[in-house]
């Protein structure tokens, strides 16, 4: 397939007509691998209309079979059809949480004279010659012979396969970190992630956490979308694949293997799209209750405002365009645990009973075992919790007594207690389970939501009668009627879904979370969803409708909803809403220039190599507008559009002097495409070992 090699200003113009387009793209397939089920629809995209869709459990150790069974259940005639494939997943945002990925190099180039190397977290890190000042205007040249050095040091000594680039004044003038990413590409071979390339804040150091982050990950995108390719090509699917972003666009999968850091909180995104699809609404809030947790977006006139400070994931403050969401860990698979006469729900995520006692023989032995010996958890239900083997099979050493445990939970389930017992262990701490937990070895299964409502009767897809037994054993501890704990331990699920509301709400005025530690915010928030004081009301009125999408929102959104007198929207097909707004979403391009004086009576254009300058503003302007738009128009082939309609804004900061005359400080010039997946890309470059 003819590809373009490079994308330069006399090459996209005649390359582009050599791209495999899909320009009458009618058929696609969304994809939505989540933390706890995989979506797959089949999507009439001229129809606007879902032709077929299913669910399976997310496989964690492998997403691809997830996927798999996703696509056994979709109408398979339809599914050769399929002209575009369009991707959102959890897993960069999974995989920054739990610090995996490949080891990264840092070269980091800080103001001149100012060694601050040592604030910066990554290790190995190394401060390198090649300095500018805040305009751009070079200080220091790079040293090759440097760089080349302290590469070779940092491969031989800690094992380093990818790199990343970040320095003082990069955003305005990345002519070094261009330079360093060169003689690394060429003496090393590895990837190289440059800080101004994911973002333009001027904050060299939130860059540099961004670089890293997206060089650690690349293998484990890059990895995903190679299997998903090879998913695609076993049921003779030879289509373009998307990759939502955190801003709810979508960008090329071959994009994507390069920048995956830009695919945190990609779900959410997706979920936000799929909302306003299938409802058309513009002005709502929108929330998504998944197996993991639950999600919150506002939108306004049809959109979601960004996140202006980037993306926090972990401890890891990025700069990463995303959609402004909120995102609480309550969901249907939360773990319920009843400790000293007071029930809790989450963060935690566990496996439901119901699906234990479907797929896993031996699951009543391990229940057993807890009936005989319930009076030991009336303190505390934790030790009630049942592990699992998963069937992934991950080379990693084992412990002995790693090895141990997972020789008995080949046999059957086993409860935390019982596997104490047989083990002699004193406490949980002492399985070390972290290991197989992390590497997906094991799962731990528990009492859920998703339990209380096979309970009920109003969610019937495992086994009820497991789920029941499981759900007396707490009854039991608790001293109530089943029907009735099963009714108090929802209604705490509905009210705290009625607090992420309110908290989305306040978000755009407040520190919501500030909420819990207010002794009156506290009170007034009680009195209104709990209890109205005889002397007084609290009142709060949501002006427009809630949007809810996910397995379990049907059942806990209406009631969320009636202490705001709001009305709930639950759209058909919103259990696989995150699957449609993957297919439905567009790719946008967006980037900034800035101009300003350089104080000698010129311009300078800050944002492109060598920090150019001109005369008048006129000339500035031109020229920027000019690289815009051959930048706009490489990033859009790139991403995966054939669009060519670029949209320009322009901003002037002049404010007034004390004198009362006007001083012109800034001008930053915007451009913005839009457009549809139709383009097949293939971008060069290397992902590192991995």
């Amino acid at each position: 397939m003819p590809v373009c090699s490079r994308f330069r200003r006399d090459e996209w113009e005649p390359c582009i007509s050599n791209l495999k387009r899909n320009a009458a793209v009618k058929i696609g397939l969304g994809i939505d691998a989540g933390g706890t089920y995989t979506d797959a629809v089949i999507f009439d995209l001229e129809k606007n209309f879902l032709i077929s869709k299913a669910k399976s459990l997310t496989t964690r150790w492998d997403f691809t079979a997830g996927i798999r069974r996703a696509l056994e259940q979709i109408d398979q005639s339809f599914l050769k059809k399929t002209a575009l494939v369009s991707l959102s997943t959890t897993l960069a945002t999974n995989a920054i949480v739990e610090n995996e990925g490949q080891k990264v190099g840092l070269i980091i180039m800080p103001p001149f004279g100012l060694d601050i190397v040592h604030n910066t977290f990554q290790v190995p890190k190394s401060l390198v010659q090649g300095q500018l000042d805040i305009t751009g205007r070079e200080i220091e040249p790079v040293n090759p012979e440097e760089i080349r050095s302290v590469a070779r040091r940092m491969i031989e000594n800690h094992g380093v396969t990818a790199f990343a680039v970040s320095g003082f004044a990069g955003s305005i003038n990345p002519k070094h970190e261009l330079e360093i990413k060169e003689i690394l590409s060429e003496e090393t071979g590895f990837f190289v992630s440059c800080g101004h390339e994911l973002s333009d804040t001027l904050n060299f150091q939130t860059r540099a956490v961004t670089a890293v982050l997206n060089a650690r990950i690349i293998p484990r995108l890059a990895g995903l979308l190679l299997d998903l390719e090879k998913v695609m090509k076993a049921y003779g699917i030879d289509s373009p694949v998307v990759v939502v972003k955190g801003d709810g666009t979508l960008m090329s999968s071959e994009m994507a293997k390069m920048r995956p850091v830009e695919t945190i909180l990609s779900g959410p995104a997706a979920s936000v799209a799929g909302a306003r699809h299938l409802t058309g609404i513009d002005d709502a809030l929108v929330v998504d209750m998944g197996g993991t947790t639950t999600d919150t977006a506002a939108l306004s006139s049809g959109m979601v405002r960004l996140n202006d400070n980037g993306s926090k994931v972990g401890r890891h403050r990025t700069h990463v365009k995303a959609l402004d969401i909120r995102t609480a860990g309550l969901g249907g698979d939360s773990l319920v645990l009843y400790e000293r006469t007071q029930f809790s729900i989450g963060p935690r995520r566990v496996a439901p009973v119901a699906w234990l006692g479907r797929n896993r023989q031996g699951t009543e032995a391990a229940l057993d075992y807890l009936m005989h010996h319930l009076k030991r958890y009336s303190l505390s239900t934790a030790r009630m919790q049942i592990l699992v083997k998963t069937g992934a099979n991950r080379a990693i050493r084992l412990s002995s007594l790693e090895e141990r445990i997972a020789g008995l939970l080949d046999q059957r389930p086993y409860s935390l207690d019982e596997l104490l017992h047989v083990t002699r262990t004193a406490t949980e701490e002492s399985l070390n389970l972290q290991r197989l937990e992390e590497n997906f070895i094991i799962q731990r299964c528990g009492l859920t939501l998703t339990d209380l409502l096979h309970v009920n009767g109003v969610f019937e897809e495992w086994d009820a009668d497991t789920a029941r037994r499981y759900a007396e054993f707490y009854a039991f501890l608790s001293r109530m009627p089943l029907r009735e704990m099963t009714d108090h331990i929802l209604d705490l699920g509905v009210k705290r879904l009625s607090m992420e509301l309110l908290k989305r709400r306040l978000d755009d005025d407040t520190d919501a979370d500030a909420i819990d530690d207010s002794p009156v915010a506290r009170t007034l928030v009680h009195r209104f969803l709990n209890e109205q004081h005889p002397e007084y009301e609290v009142e709060i009125r949501f002006k427009h409708p809630v949007i809810g999408i996910g397995a379990p929102i049907g059942y806990f959104l209406p009631r969320a909803v009636v202490p705001f007198k709001a009305k709930a929207i639950l759209p058909p097909n919103a259990d696989v809403a995150n699957a449609i707004g993957a297919i439905t979403s567009h790719v946008f391009i967006r980037r900034q220039l800035r101009i300003a004086p350089d104080g000698a009576g010129g311009f300078v254009v800050e944002g492109v190599s060598g920090a150019r300058k001109f005369a008048s503003i006129e000339e500035a302007d031109r020229f920027a507008r000019a690289e815009l738009k051959e930048m706009i128009h490489q990033k859009a082939i790139e991403a995966g559009t054939s669009s060519r309609t670029i949209r320009f804004e322009t901003s002037d900061s002049i404010p007034l002097a004390a004198t009362g005359e006007a001083v012109f400080l800034k001008r930053t010039i915007s451009a913005s495409l839009k457009g549809h997946p139709d383009l097949v890309v293939s971008l060069p470059g290397r992902i590192g070992k991995g």
